[in-house]
């Protein structure tokens, strides 16, 4: 849950197969068709999630503040609020939006991570949404004035209201107006750490599966059991292992990693929580809190999540090892040179939740070798056929996958829903 890759800082035919490039070439011609023959304004979308949205209001033109805004953006300042039963303070924040001119085919979400008082934390990430702005995506990026996951009377999932808010937001006031007359404009979202919990909530617990079209999941989610990221030895988790629907391994093995919290992990954990407990303690509090909360809607328990995305292409990007180390990294063996941290555990604890059965309309887990960094996914490299006989960077892999490139069709458009 870093809030960017502390470290030093381009090619792909496809990461998909052939026959899944060739299903989704002719998907997006016969979806462009239909909206040819029957275009009309994209509808709001209906509240879906077990956990409300809140407004947004006082919105105030402003210059965009320091930081990695890109080129020509409009910012704005504003406020959010979630609903009273959410015991969530209200929010300031900045946002900023690049549109590009003439037909736009979509628009992309960028949430970074830590705190996410950051617009954009590293130039990694950065180089990506210069390629989606050059792809003529719009591009939203977001700094919250303080934590998003913390509030004074402390539950993440409660304050998870605040970019599942603000993802709404910005599906009916900047998606909505281009996608009125471009139907197959995507609606889409990525998230980086603690980035892509944000967005993971927004799915489970907040409806956001109804209206987006594609979500892109970088070193996370990393929340998705806080319980078990707060125990000294809980069980190790086997990322990726045998059979796992979703898995793109490129020829790389399943790796096994605690989920336990990194001490820099901990201290966010601490300081969300307004606690010193995580590591030191136990909270009944910790699942109910998580992505993964297990609820079945009984008394005491945390809201119930929704693990079925019909309509939301989804891709994640986790590390399996760090500048080409063997993550041999449970317990005392951890050591933040050579190994993953609980980003790609944690990550396993959500992608899990996934089969065959209730799995996205796409559905790719990603294993990223050579990370530079702990989450350095954006430095790392993908193999993404059998046997790693094709590489790419991570940047090219993420931009691509969303925005599209050479033989490689954009997953963010507007294809899956009604």
């Amino acid at each position: 849950m870093l809030p960017s890759h502390r470290s030093v800082p381009n090619a792909r035919s496809a990461l998909a197969s052939t026959t899944g490039i060739a299903v989704r070439i002719l998907c997006i011609a016969a979806i462009a068709l239909a909206f040819c023959l029957l275009a009309g304004p994209v509808p709001l979308h209906a509240s879906t999630g077990s956990l409300p949205t809140g407004t947004v209001t006082n919105q105030v033109s402003q210059t965009c503040p320091g930081g990695q805004w890109l080129p020509g953006m409009s910012c704005f300042s504003a406020l959010l609020t979630c609903p009273s039963a959410l015991n969530v303070d209200p929010l300031t924040f900045t946002y900023g939006q690049l549109i590009p001119s003439g037909t736009v085919k979509g628009i992309v979400v960028y949430l970074d991570g830590g705190d996410g008082n950051t617009a954009v934390g590293e130039e990694p990430e950065y180089e990506i949404l210069q390629y989606y702005a050059a792809q003529n995506y719009g591009v939203v990026e977001i700094a919250w004035s303080s934590a998003w996951e913390q509030t004074s009377i402390p539950n993440i999932q409660n304050a998870a209201c605040r970019p599942a808010t603000f993802l709404s937001y910005v599906y009916n006031n900047v998606y909505l107006p281009i996608a009125s007359g471009n139907g197959v404009a995507g609606m889409c979202a990525q998230g980086f750490s603690a980035g892509s919990a944000a967005v993971a909530y927004s799915l489970a617990y907040y409806g956001a599966w109804s209206y987006l079209d594609n979500v892109e999941l970088i070193s996370g989610p990393v929340l998705s059991d806080i319980k078990r990221g707060c125990e000294q030895n809980p069980p190790s988790v086997t990322v990726c292992g045998a059979g796992q629907y979703g898995c793109r391994m490129g020829g790389d093995s399943p790796w096994i990693l605690p989920p336990t919290y990194v001490p820099n992990g901990v201290n966010y954990i601490d300081h969300w929580t307004n606690s010193n407990t995580c590591t030191t303690g136990t909270n009944p509090q910790w699942l109910n809190e998580s992505i993964v909360d297990q609820s079945t809607g009984q008394s005491g328990q945390g809201a119930v999540p929704t693990f079925s995305y019909p309509s939301t292409a989804m891709s994640a990007w986790l590390c399996s090892n760090v500048d080409g180390q063997p993550p041999s990294c449970s317990g005392s063996n951890y050591n933040y040179n050579v190994c993953p941290n609980n980003s790609s555990s944690q990550g396993e604890i959500f992608y899990s939740q996934f089969t065959a059965a209730n799995a996205p309309p796409v559905f790719n887990i990603y294993a990223v070798n050579n990370c530079v960094g702990p989450e350095g996914v954006p430095q790392g490299a993908v193999p993404y056929l059998s046997g790693g006989e094709l590489v790419m960077s991570g940047v090219s892999a993420i931009e691509q996958d969303m925005a599209g490139g050479v033989n490689t069709p954009a997953q963010c458009f507007h294809g899956f829903h009604n």
